[in-house]
C-alpha cells in the first residue's frame, strides 16, 4: 500500500508543479540560510577564540600568596611532571617574568622580560616559525625581541642591547632574533631569554614565576582548573575563561541570536508548507473522494500528504544544503578579493549540515500533518456530489 501512496503523492506533486517549485525554493532558501549562518557564527567564534587564546596559555599555575602578587614556584619541576601525565594537557612551559628596561643612549624603554625554554614556550606561543632566523634554543647572553621594539628603536639582529631590572641588575645581551607574534602588545614589549639566565638575573634561584599550559579542549579549562586546585597544594590555578568573561558573554549572545534566527526560519518553512498543502487538499478533494470511494482508508489518504511533506523536505533540504555551501564559498571568495585572504576561515561542519537536513525533513513532514488530518475528515460522497 505504501507504494500506491507514494505514486499518488508524486502524481499530486507533478500536477501542482507551481506549488511544488514554490515550496522547494522556500525550503531550500531556509536551509541555505541556516547552513550559512551556522557556519558563519561557528567560524567567527573560532576566529575570536583563536585570536584571544590560540597562541597563549589556557591555564597557568603560580605560587599561592596572600600578600605578594609576585608569587613564585619552588617545586615547579615536580608539578610539571604531575601535570604532564594528563592527556588533556598538550603543552607545558615554565616561565620567569619580570618588568625591566632596554637602556638606549637616550632613554629607558619599558619591556616585559620572559625567561623560557624556547621549544616548550613555542608549543604555546608559536614563536620559532615567527622568527627572522632559524633557531630552536636560547643560550648564554642571547635574547629575542619583538618586531615592534626592533622597528621603533632601530635594533637589528646581532646587535647588543642593555637590560636593566628593578633589582638593580644591568647586563648586556645580544639580539639573536626578532619575532612577530601577530600581536601588537607582545611585539612591542616582550624580550625573551633563556629560563636559567632569567632565573639568575631576576634573582629567583631555582624558582619560576608560573607554569603555563595549553589544553586539548579549551572550554574544559574551568573543569581542569578545579581538578588541579584539588590535587596540588599551595598553588593558585588560573584559566583563560576567568580572564575573558566579556568574550564568553559575546559568544553566548552570538549563539543565542543564531539559534533564534534559525528557529524563526524553520517556523516560516513549516507554516509555508502547511498552508500550501492545505490548499492542495482542497484542490485535490475530488480525486481524494474518488480514492476513498474506491476503498482507500483514511490513514492511507493521510499518508499521501505526509509523504508529500517528506519528499518536499528531503529535496528542499538537499538543494538548500548545496546552496548554503555555495554561499559559504562565495563569502570566502568575496572577502579575499582585495587581500587574497578571507576575513576569517570558514569550514562547513558536515555533522551540523546533516542535523540541519534531518530537522528540515522532520519539520516538513510534521507540517504536512495538518492537511493530512484534514484529508482524513473528508466525506467521499459529499466531495464527489459537490465536485
Amino acid at each position: 500500500m505504501m507504494l500506491f501512496e507514494l505514486k499518488v503523492a508524486l502524481r499530486f506533486l507533478r500536477e501542482g508543479r507551481g506549488q511544488t517549485v514554490f515550496i522547494l525554493m522556500g525550503i531550500a532558501v531556509g536551509v541555505a540560510v541556516q547552513v550559512f549562518l551556522n557556519t558563519l557564527i561557528t567560524g567567527l567564534q573560532a576566529d575570536l577564540i583563536n585570536q584571544t587564546v590560540g597562541s597563549s596559555p589556557h591555564l597557568w599555575i603560580q605560587g599561592e600568596s596572600e600578600f605578594d602578587s609576585e608569587t613564585k614556584l619552588l617545586e615547579w619541576e615536580s608539578i610539571m611532571e604531575i601535570v604532564g601525565q594528563r592527556e588533556d594537557i598538550v603543552a607545558i612551559s615554565p616561565l620567569v617574568e619580570s618588568n625591566g628596561f632596554i637602556v638606549t643612549t637616550s632613554e629607558a624603554v619599558p619591556v616585559q622580560i620572559k625567561g623560557v625554554k624556547l621549544e616548550q614556550a613555542d608549543a604555546i606561543y608559536k614563536i620559532i616559525n615567527r622568527l627572522d632566523v632559524q633557531t630552536r634554543e636560547l643560550s648564554g647572553n642571547q635574547v629575542l625581541i619583538g618586531k615592534g621594539i626592533a622597528d621603533k628603536y632601530a635594533i637589528a639582529r646581532e646587535q647588543s642591547i642593555r637590560l636593566s631590572l628593578p633589582n638593580g641588575v644591568v647586563q648586556n645581551y645580544t639580539v639573536a632574533g626578532i619575532f612577530d607574534l601577530g600581536n601588537e602588545g607582545s611585539n612591542a614589549t616582550w624580550v625573551l631569554l633563556d629560563l636559567n639566565q632569567a632565573q639568575k638575573i631576576v634573582g629567583l634561584g631555582n624558582r619560576v614565576s608560573k607554569i603555563e599550559m595549553q589544553i586539548q579542549e579549551i572550554f574544559d579549562a574551568q573543569k581542569i582548573d578545579e581538578d588541579l586546585e584539588q590535587r596540588l597544594e599551595n598553588v593558585e590555578v588560573g584559566n583563560w575563561i576567568e580572564s575573558n568573561r566579556s568574550l564568553l558573554t559575546a559568544l553566548q549572545s552570538q549563539s543565542s541570536s543564531s539559534i533564534m534566527i534559525q528557529v524563526f526560519v524553520l517556523l516560516a518553512i513549516t507554516l509555508g508548507i502547511a498552508s500550501v498543502l492545505a490548499v492542495s487538499v482542497v484542490q485535490k478533494s475530488k480525486q481524494l473522494g474518488i480514492l476513498k470511494a474506491m476503498g482507500t482508508k483514511n490513514k492511507h489518504a493521510s499518508r499521501i500528504f505526509l509523504l508529500e511533506g517528506a519528499i518536499l523536505g528531503f529535496l528542499g533540504a538537499i538543494l538548500g544544503a548545496g546552496l548554503g555551501i555555495a554561499l559559504v564559498y562565495g563569502f570566502l571568495f568575496g572577502t579575499s578579493i582585495d587581500t587574497g585572504t578571507p576575513l576569517f576561515a570558514l569550514t562547513v561542519e558536515y555533522k551540523s549540515l546533516i542535523v540541519i537536513i534531518v530537522i528540515a525533513i522532520v519539520a516538513s513532514t510534521l507540517a504536512a500533518a495538518i492537511p493530512a488530518r484534514k484529508t482524513a475528515r473528508l466525506n467521499a460522497v459529499e466531495v464527489i456530489r459537490n465536485g
